[in-house]
């Protein structure tokens, strides 16, 4: 009898908490794109939602973005399902086998949503507010009827710092009517615009690498549950209508026959509803499914079906703007639109629940039993002078929940290096990654040697492959392995009391982030321009020496074991000031290092992400104070207080500008140091003082081009001189500070620069590439011939001052492991 009141009650209570759930508008106090919504009120909404209906709605916080912002997931399903939330979790996981245990396929169909990870693209937020509505309102006998076999996840924005960057400037510059012509300053988004995050990434190319915060915190509560949909809302150019799947070729082959097929479903069923309202749209072109580090790839390689959908608008749109054929699009127009896809999927997933489950099931044991590996295991060979590396690609397989072990016998595979097949045997801590597991699509994908490429139009990079990502020989081979053990690296605590000093050796990126912290700490660091030995250890060039005498008034044992320890770098007692092997303490060849100040432009003419991949490498890699100025303040900078100026990829006025560029000149002929990125080489190379010349186009490329073309191959014909990015070896003077550290280098090429070798002493060919250098990736025809006998990397003296060429991104997206130690080198040894 008083379970049945109890019932009755709960019952009485949830239906009057029903008549409390305001629509969107009638919590905002506006219609739902007629206005743009502040990131904190539109989590108001939410949580208003999750007051009045607590039985059906479920919030889970998963951290703050850089700047402080809640990151939330939010949780909408029948009040049985939100009851059961964990053990759907643990049952899916084991669907997946990413737990042990059998699981039962009878669960929900899981959809994950996405909003907003470009925080110019706002209609999708604004959207997220309406179907969160339509899902708990209690006059919606259809979305009753969907969540009663699906659990929708929404997230309404993964990107709150770039969001409200927009959403601030916008609503500062609007006035009481929008106006929709494209010139006035309201569709003039400001730099660095609102599409990034704090750091100026796009987050959208992060989600294998999770270099950010955001990232981080958004692929552990990602991996925690494993989706089968995953949506991804996103907005394009303000005169394309509408994108939808299913997505454009190149889709990677380990894209299972149902994960393309459902996208065609969930297409098909999306372009009915739109054509009952005759809303414009588009399918199969430019979107395609390679880079694994998207919203919708990654997802796709984790088991899901991952999809796009891109609305017209961005950070030019507004709340309305005049198209190209005059007509006026609209913020109201954009968020319905992707209102509609998103109950179109839940209601298309609705249908096909128990398929999307069983065939998930199918993709975790055909992961399980090797099904989807080209190769069974990837071995990482264990070389002791590159363990600092080793253990940062620990890092990233534990972020992706990727399992890894140590094995003993022999093996035959692909060395990546010689790209040669070969036995091998395995040593004691060689690592070892079987492809036979949860995430076996994910690292076929990350390890794969050169992915098969079923359209050259690509939307990203062709090749990422992580071994030579970061310069670890490595293995492919086509065999299991048996016996398996857990595999960990020692945990390293230093201990220290030497009378004399200590010795870290250069060889990983972890011994540039102890330099660092070491001078800001004022600890006096030396370094040896040669290598050398302490008993068996070998020290190789540009290790550091911290001597006791030089810091006599610090706690420099204290100081040195608690960073060491900190960073898991060794640190070995020196006992005397003889070196074995090598020139002595006393030498000139080893030199006291200079705390630099480090100075950056960053602002209007320089590419954003490029200024936020050496502020984030500065500000939260290396942990070394770097300053920003803004280009406008040239003029204003204390130059004689700067010691190393970096320049990123952009445009740099100042060049143009005769009294400055002198200016500049002169500086660094006092003795200022330059660091150039990329297309700034090129820039730097049209100075009157620089030894840079473009190299000659070999000639085999010169060959007279075909007027009798056909303009249905225009595309495709640009292509011959083209590469979205591939990797290519990189021929390295290890014996030049710059490569102090580093055994193999390789380089993504995303454009056709190579410059000529210099020569009559005039500077330093530090890294170039030679014949037949390409290791992975796409690159055009014509391209190909090109890229050859040409340096990428150099150096040249001015006066007392050096300038540092890098014509390719040894910081791209911050992920490119072996270009960290380049660019420490070049900021803190003397690169003449």
């Amino acid at each position: 009898m008083l379970k049945n009141l109890l019932a009755i009650l709960a019952c009485l209570l949830f239906g009057f908490s029903y008549g409390q759930v305001k629509s969107p508008a009638e919590f905002l106090g506006y219609p739902v794109g007629t206005k743009v919504t502040p990131h904190w009120k539109v989590l108001a909404y939410y949580d208003h939602i999750l007051k009045q209906v607590p039985g059906q709605v479920k919030m889970e916080s998963y951290g703050e973005s850089y700047e402080g912002r809640p990151l939330r997931v939010y949780y909408i399903s029948s009040a049985k399902h939100i009851a059961n939330l964990d053990q759907i979790r643990t049952n899916n996981l084991k669907l997946a086998h990413a737990l042990e245990g059998d699981g039962d396929s009878n669960g929900p169909a899981i959809v994950w949503v996405s909003n907003n990870i470009h925080g110019n693209e706002t209609s999708s937020i604004e959207a997220s507010m309406l179907t969160l509505y339509a899902l708990v309102d209690p006059q919606n006998s259809k979305s009753k009827a969907w969540l009663e076999n699906t659990l929708v996840i929404l997230d309404p924005c993964l990107n709150p710092d770039g969001t409200e960057r927009y959403n601030n400037w916008y609503n500062g510059v609007v006035g009481k009517n929008y106006n929709p012509q494209l010139y006035a300053r309201e569709h003039r988004e400001p730099w660095p615009a609102g599409r990034y995050n704090h750091y100026y990434f796009d987050m959208n190319r992060d989600w294998a690498w999770q270099t950010q915060q955001e990232s981080v915190l958004r692929a552990a509560i990602y991996n925690k549950w494993l989706p089968h949909i995953h949506v991804d809302f996103h907005e394009q150019g303000i005169n394309s209508p509408y994108y939808f799947p299913p997505a454009a070729e190149p889709l990677h082959e380990v894209i299972t026959p149902w994960q393309r097929e459902f996208q065609t479903t969930i297409g098909k069923h999306n372009a009915k509803y739109f054509d009952s309202k005759g809303w414009l749209y588009f399918t199969k072109e430019r979107f395609d499914l390679f880079y694994p580090s998207y919203g919708d790839t990654y997802p796709i390689y984790s088991g899901a079906i991952g999809m796009t959908f891109e609305k017209a608008g961005n950070g030019s749109a507004g709340l309305g703007v005049y198209t190209d054929d005059k007509d006026t699009l609209t913020l109201v127009d954009r968020a319905i639109q992707h209102h509609a896809s998103g109950l179109n999927v839940i209601e298309i997933v609705s249908q096909h629940a128990p398929k999307v489950v069983a065939e998930f099931k199918k993709f975790g044991d055909d992961a399980a039993s090797g099904k989807l590996s080209s190769f069974q295991t990837y071995i990482v060979k264990y070389d002791a002078s590159r363990e600092k590396t080793l253990r940062a690609l620990l890092t990233l397989l534990d972020k992706n929940k990727i399992k890894y072990y140590a094995a003993s016998g022999s093996v035959r595979g692909f060395d990546y290096f010689s790209k040669k097949d070969g036995n091998h045997t395995l040593q004691e801590k060689d690592l070892v990654i079987p492809g036979n597991q949860s995430k076996g699509a994910l690292i076929r994908v990350l390890f794969e040697p050169e992915a098969k490429l079923t359209d050259s139009v690509t939307y990203d990079i062709t090749a990422w492959s992580l071994p030579y990502v970061y310069g670890l020989p490595t293995l492919a081979s086509k065999s299991k392995l048996a016996d398996l053990r857990p595999y960990s690296l020692d945990s390293i605590q230093n201990t220290v009391g030497s009378n004399f000093g200590y010795a870290i050796k250069w060889d990983g990126f972890s011994s540039a982030q102890l330099l660092g912290a070491l001078l800001k700490q004022q600890v006096t660091v030396k370094a040896s321009d040669q290598s050398f030995k302490i008993g068996a250890e070998e020290f190789p060039k540009g290790s550091l020496l911290i001597m006791k005498n030089g810091n006599k008034q610090k706690e420099v044992d204290k100081l040195v074991k608690a960073e060491a320890d900190r960073l898991q770098a060794r640190i070995y007692a020196i006992q005397s000031g003889i070196m074995e092997g090598g020139k002595d303490l006393g030498s000139s060849d080893v030199k006291t290092l200079k705390a630099p100040k480090v100075l950056m432009m960053a602002g209007e003419g320089l590419r954003a992400t490029n200024v936020g991949e050496v502020w984030h490498y500065f500000d939260q890699q290396l942990q070394y104070p770097i300053v920003l100025v803004n280009p406008s303040d040239f003029s204003r900078v204390k130059w004689d207080e700067v010691d190393v100026f970096i320049m990123p990829n952009g445009n740099y006025a100042f060049l143009k500008d005769k009294a400055q560029s002198s200016e500049f000149a002169s500086w660094i002929r006092k003795g200022g140091k330059v660091i150039a990125l990329e297309g700034v080489v090129s820039q730097l190379a049209a100075q009157e003082w620089s030894a840079m010349k473009v190299a000659k186009q070999d000639s085999a490329a010169k060959s007279k081009s075909n007027p009798l073309k056909k303009y249905g191959d225009r595309e495709r014909g640009a292509l011959e001189n083209y590469t979205a990015g591939a990797i290519y070896k990189v021929t390295i003077d290890n014996s030049h500070p710059l490569m102090f550290g580093i055994k193999d280098y390789f380089t993504l090429k995303q454009d056709a620069n190579l410059y000529q070798y210099m020569e009559n002493n005039a500077g330093w060919n530090v890294g170039y590439i030679q014949e037949n250098a390409k290791m992975s990736g796409f690159v055009g025809h014509q391209l190909g011939k090109k890229l050859k006998n040409g340096m990428v990397f150099g150096t040249q003296k001015l006066g007392q001052g050096t300038v540092v060429y890098l014509a390719d991104n040894v910081l791209f997206r911050n992920f490119w492991e072996s270009g960290k130690l380049v660019m420490a080198n070049a900021v803190f040894f003397a690169v003449e």
